[in-house]
């Protein structure tokens, strides 16, 4: 890692200073042209520097630039998604994060890109030799309450998800003839942040060129150098991210080899989703993209290996299955080229701004999730859609610290709960312990006999977590902040980090003077 220096001035190399803003597009669409709502020439809006193309990263760049605003996007890598190692994964995205695709006109792309899961088929891990594995059970999605979130649950290649960012990000918004230039978002590759001046909104590359905007996000993962600095100012390191023992091995295995091999009977029909539970293991196989291959994720405590979703595993998939069911074993050895991430207990950071409030981590850079997890797509496209939504009420480089701690008090308790219950997830499908794990499954088996779903319980608490976690509307939550609360805030507060509601402050003046005239 680069080590970034302390907040010392004059620490950067300010030979090049590129002033990037007036760089042309990464490249061109035919799409049709999204129109600006916003009639700012442009000195009127705000330009924002994104470290990491990331879903995060892409997803806060097109709703910026729908806000009006300026993106520069610095990624590290030679192409988008890693792609450059041959590896790919799949990311899974529940209703709410379909439902930001949709309201950036994505919705037909995504779908053509994404397969479908309707649900999921549990079995033990290991049923005994010879027998068929033991069905725990289905969980089926509620049309009713899949209704009420207005989207789907989808998984989706993630670089095909990318992808389809990226071509949003960089596509030409047309404006009306009142507005002097479009706003523009531009991608560098090969572009390693190794160092950032918090106070002037600087930040150097390895290459030695610099590049300063109004504004800092940084989407560049839980490992990334923006996460660092924020860590670095609170006085800890990437070693208080605290591993749990616990590695998930990932592969994608085309759909026909599945099926050359006899394994399509297991992993392709009925729900096409299978979660195979079993002591300290868990195994998942579902269909990944719009060709539907299978994409595998292995738990296991076997092995300490910690390395990247770009990385290889340096022990086979194969060698730490342990004891489980033959056809998981076939599967497994079918399988390509598989990385292996080990789960951590993430340090939680206390400010997910810089202090001198200009740099801001979003996506995991803020907030990691267990990888593989069922929700951390969903959130870094949540977390793009609110910073872009915030930003539309304001042009103004001074309440960049006001938006960003917001942007952070608005979000950190979901993103907060709804980690937990991805961890939950990992921890339940994972038992390591007979007597607690005899128990979950008594208890999918007599809700499967009972014609329930597997994982049924209090129905009302079901339906509502159910609506706060997929039920969520980022743009809407956004907008309801500011008509609450943003656009009665003192911007010469905020910027020291005192941020005053003057509504509610005004308000409270009035009681008191009420009480004091009442008592006369």
């Amino acid at each position: 890692m680069s080590q970034h220096p302390k907040r010392a001035k004059g620490r950067l190399h300010r030979p090049i200073v590129t002033a990037f803003f007036s760089l042309p597009l990464a490249s061109t669409s035919s799409s049709p042209s999204f129109t600006c709502p916003h009639k700012m020439s442009s000195s009127d809006r705000l330009d924002f520097i994104i470290v990491g193309a990331s879903v995060a990263g892409l997803g806060a760049a097109i709703s910026l630039k729908n806000s009006g605003h300026n993106v520069l996007i610095l990624e590290k890598s030679s192409r988008l998604a890693g792609a450059e190692s041959g590896i790919n994964g799949c990311a899974r995205v529940p209703p709410n994060g379909n439902k930001v695709l949709k309201d950036w006109g994505l919705e037909a792309k995504a779908k053509a890109a994404a397969a479908v899961m309707p649900g999921w088929a549990f079995y033990k891990y290991f049923s005994g030799e010879g027998v068929d594995p033991v069905h725990l059970g289905n969980n089926i999605w509620s049309d009713e309450l899949s209704f009420e979130a207005q989207g789907g649950y989808a998984q989706y290649r993630y670089q095909e998800l990318i992808g389809i960012l990226y071509e949003e990000a960089i596509r030409a918004v047309r404006v009306d003839r009142k507005a002097r230039t479009p706003p523009r978002v531009s991608v560098l590759f090969d572009a390693e942040v190794v160092s950032i001046d918090c106070d002037t909104c600087t930040v150097t590359l390895r290459s030695g060129e610099t590049h300063t905007g109004d504004a800092i996000l940084g989407a560049d993962g839980a490992r990334g150098v923006v996460r660092q600095i924020l860590m670095d100012e609170e006085g800890v390191s990437l070693e208080d991210d605290v591993p749990t023992g616990m590695s998930i091995y990932s592969s994608i295995i085309p759909k026909q080899v599945v099926f050359d091999n006899g394994l399509d009977e297991w992993f392709y029909k009925g729900l096409g989703t299978t979660i195979w539970m079993g002591p300290n293991r868990a195994f998942m196989a579902c269909p990944v993209g719009g060709n539907s291959d299978l994409t595998i994720f292995l738990y296991t405590t076997e092995n300490p290996d910690d390395r990247t979703w770009t990385e290889e595993a340096s022990i086979k998939i194969t060698d730490v299955l342990g004891q489980c069911d033959p056809r998981l074993e076939k599967l497994a050895s079918l399988a390509g080229k598989v990385t292996c991430i080990q789960i951590k207990k993430p340090y939680a950071l206390e400010s997910w701004v810089s202090e001198s409030g200009k740099v801001l981590a979003i996506g995991e850079a803020a907030h990691p999730f267990p990888p593989g997890g069922l929700h951390p797509f969903s959130i870094s496209l949540e977390d793009g859609a609110s910073i872009g939504r915030m930003f539309s009420h304001t042009q103004d480089p001074s309440r960049v610290p006001e938006f960003f701690r917001a942007f952070q008090e608005h979000r950190e308790n979901r993103c907060a709960r709804i980690r937990d219950v991805d961890q939950e997830y990992v921890e339940a499908m994972t038992i390591p312990d007979e007597t607690i794990q005899a128990a979950r499954d008594a208890g999918m088996l007599a809700n499967h006999a009972a014609g329930r779903n597997a994982l049924d319980g209090d129905l009302q608490q079901m339906h509502d977590d159910f609506r706060m976690v997929f039920g969520y509307d980022a743009a809407d939550a956004s907008d309801e902040w500011w008509i609450n609360w943003g656009r009665y805030r003192d911007p010469a507060a905020a910027v020291n980090g005192h941020a005053h509601n003057l509504f509610r402050d005004s308000f409270a003046a009035t009681q008191v003077v009420q009480v004091e005239t009442a008592d006369e």
